[in-house]
């Protein structure tokens, strides 16, 4: 790192930048190629879609974990703090490590001969970070989240592994991925490689699911079905137990579509075993039990119940309107939002207040690209009785729970930087009244 500016590695990385340059995998190639392409020595769960990855990815990490093998998570963006993205066991990576493996790439990088006018960006240098770790720590198999999209991603250097897994595709990022449903699916099936197996979520869009079996042909890939039946037991605030072939399962994250993440998930373990990995039924039932995703309608308090969801997309929004619908219907609702402007805030804001008996608007302040609570709120307006505008995030908290009831519930929801913020705060208060 450039030491004529003193930086933490994290402050360092922030300051490379989100967007370095054509979209392409050759800066990221080429820093790998300096590094001795880490990700060569590890084998790899590859994860592209637009909704449900972390959650997945989550259940994925559990499993493989409760079946003995020591396994890398890495995943984007995080909640809290930024070591959440890389992890080995379930442990963050520790603040030595990712100082002194910052330095090796850092150095890697001022050897690098790129285009004039590109250089190597926050995501890829974090990602040449992450490979050197995992092999270092010599995992296993790594559960690999794509940042943006798959064919340009910085994950998609790694060559074929062993599941390629496709979650449920909506219309996000479209100035960079495409306008349609079916140029975003054809960028997310960029990941599909020869010879490895590929899984896709149930429930894809008309226009998506043929675009993703063209991508497997065209690979020489193998499509992975798998079992379909899943008998629900239970779905409600506290998780889902259901019947699958037989085997009764529970999850402790709430919410209809992560029944569908799990199905996703039972689906790869079978697709390894195919392949040779030794997983037994018993590690599938503890792995799924113990998964639990920060900030995917994660339950903080209780009197009154306040959920944190970092539902920030039409889809995902969805998915939070359907467990509202059905899960929280006999509480009284009051909502804290923040969203940021390249999302459909308008159709999210939206659904939300139709739903909420109060709303409290607020902007991340750690994006840039943060919608201002004033417009959020003037949205809001027109369909709830009851807006607040707060500006940050602290304060409508503050707002909400002074107003809130032992029975209410409190739903925080929007950008996924808008719910580490609240997380935090929140942890904090628990501290201070303990």
């Amino acid at each position: 790192m450039d030491t004529a500016i003193p930086k933490t590695a994290i402050d360092y990385i922030h300051s490379l930048g989100r967007f370095s340059g054509k979209a392409g995998l050759h800066r990221i190639r080429a820093l790998c190629s300096a590094l001795g392409d880490p990700q060569d020595k590890l084998k790899f769960v590859h994860l592209a879609g637009t909704n449900g990855k972390g959650s997945t990815a989550c259940m994925l990490d559990s499993v493989l974990r409760a079946a003995g093998y020591r396994v890398g998570l890495y995943t984007s963006p995080y909640l809290v703090q930024f070591h959440e993205r890389i992890r080995v066991n379930g442990a963050m990576i520790p603040d030595a490590d990712l100082t002194r493996l910052s330095e090796q790439v850092a150095q890697a990088c001022k050897g690098l001969t790129l285009p004039e006018g590109e250089h190597i960006g926050e995501f890829e240098f974090t990602t040449a970070v992450a490979f050197l770790y995992f092999a270092e720590q010599q995992c296993d198999i790594v559960v690999l989240e794509t940042g943006l999209g798959g064919r340009c991603d910085a994950t998609n250097v790694i060559r074929a592994p062993e599941v390629c897994v496709i979650t449920p595709i909506s219309r996000d990022h479209m100035a960079v991925l495409g306008d349609t449903v079916a140029a975003i699916a054809g960028e997310k099936a960029g990941i599909i490689k020869p010879a490895c197996a590929v899984v896709c979520a149930d429930h894809q869009p008309d226009e998506a699911l043929p675009v993703l079996r063209r991508a497997c042909d065209a690979a020489g890939a193998v499509w992975f079905d798998g079992m379909q039946e899943m008998r629900v037991l239970r779905c409600d605030i506290l998780g889902s137990a259901f019947v699958r072939g037989g085997q009764g399962y529970t999850i402790p994250m709430p919410g209809r579509h992560q029944l569908q993440n799990a199905q996703t998930a039972l689906r790869v373990i079978a697709a390894l075993r195919e392949r040779g990995w030794t997983i037994s039924v018993e590690a599938e039932v503890r792995g799924l039990a113990r998964a639990r995703m920060p900030g995917r309608l994660e339950r903080m308090l209780d009197m009154p119940l306040v959920l944190l969801d970092g539902a920030h997309n039409a889809a995902g929004v969805a998915a939070l309107t359907r467990t509202v619908d059905e899960m929280l219907k006999m509480r009284r609702l009051l909502v804290v939002m923040g969203m940021v402007k390249d999302k459909e805030y308008g159709e999210c804001i939206y659904e939300m207040a139709r739903r909420a008996d109060v709303f409290f608007a607020c902007a991340p302040e750690a994006d840039a690209r943060a919608l201002p609570a004033q417009t959020a709120a003037a949205i809001a307006e027109q369909h709830c009785g009851e807006v607040y505008d707060c500006h940050t995030v602290e304060h409508a908290l503050s707002q909400a729970l002074e107003k809130a009831g032992p029975r209410d519930c409190v739903l925080v929801c929007g950008s996924l930087y808008l719910i580490g913020e609240a997380e935090k705060i929140l942890r904090a208060r628990q501290k201070a009244a303990e």
